[in-house]
């Protein structure tokens, strides 16, 4: 039983996404956001969405520095900026500092935030995880690089555990999601879309990224189609209404002269 939870994994994320898959700006997994458990802290329309008080935001402060302060730090390891090489030296400070912040951060809102205000909080985490909702909690990541947080974690045992689908749903989700994956990849090679750092034709991905969106829809209807009602309304009381999560991705960064 287990395995087959695991296999949900690859093949539901597509799919199971009605909310995240209608709002403008988002569709996937990776785009729109990071964790939102860190994101309440600095993010203007998480924090207006949540109704978060200026008494609360004043609260928030000292992790918000440290999270500025971390995010620095990252940049100048892993971004264009970076010189000297990788130091994993270096890198295992970071992370064993990002940990001691997460585990602040995570003090703070548990103190600070009303139950109202978690609530709507996981709702918006789910339809940002989008497809790594349903992965598998427990997989280890090669390097240390691209992990779930434990919140996260917590999140896909939830979620998978309120739906319990059948071997025929499965069956079902498999299908769907395997034509996406599949179209979704031809769609974006024909975008000459593919591989870190490479310039892509900012209209090509848009065409590209408005197809893939459709593309998902329709998976989604297909699985749809495959769940009780009892699951539907699960998965509604799991994401709640939808949030526009685009508005929950880095501000470009201005362009110089």
């Amino acid at each position: 039983m287990r395995a087959i939870r695991c296999m949900l994994a690859a093949f539901l994320a597509a799919g199971i996404v009605t909310v995240v898959a209608a709002q403008p700006g988002t569709g996937g997994f990776g785009r729109g956001g990071g964790d939102v458990e860190t994101l309440v802290f600095t993010n203007a329309a998480l924090q207006e969405e949540l109704k978060i008080t200026d008494a609360q935001k004043d609260k928030f402060k000292p992790v918000s520095t440290k999270l500025a302060d971390l995010s620095k730090k990252r940049s100048e390891m892993f971004g264009k900026g970076g010189k000297g090489g990788f130091d994993k030296e270096k890198f295992t400070e970071l992370q064993e500092e990002g940990k001691k912040v997460a585990e602040e951060a995570k003090k703070v809102r548990d103190e600070v935030l009303t139950a109202d205000q978690k609530k709507r909080l996981k709702q918006i985490g789910i339809q940002v995880m989008s497809f790594q909702v349903f992965s598998d909690p427990e997989a280890k990541t090669k390097g240390g690089f691209g992990g779930a947080s434990e919140a996260q974690k917590a999140t896909m045992k939830e979620v998978q555990d309120a739906l319990k689908l059948s071997e025929s749903q499965l069956k079902t989700v498999r299908g769907a999601i395997t034509d996406y994956n599949k179209e979704r990849q031809e769609i974006n090679k024909e975008a000459g879309i593919g591989g870190f750092g490479k310039q892509v034709d900012p209209e090509k991905k848009a065409a590209a990224d408005k197809k893939i969106d459709k593309s998902r829809k329709e998976a989604w209807l297909k699985i749809e189609e495959a769940l009780d009602a009892t699951q539907k309304t699960a998965w509604k009381g799991l994401v709640g209404d939808a949030f526009d999560t685009s508005k929950l991705a880095p501000a470009p960064a201005p362009k110089k002269d």
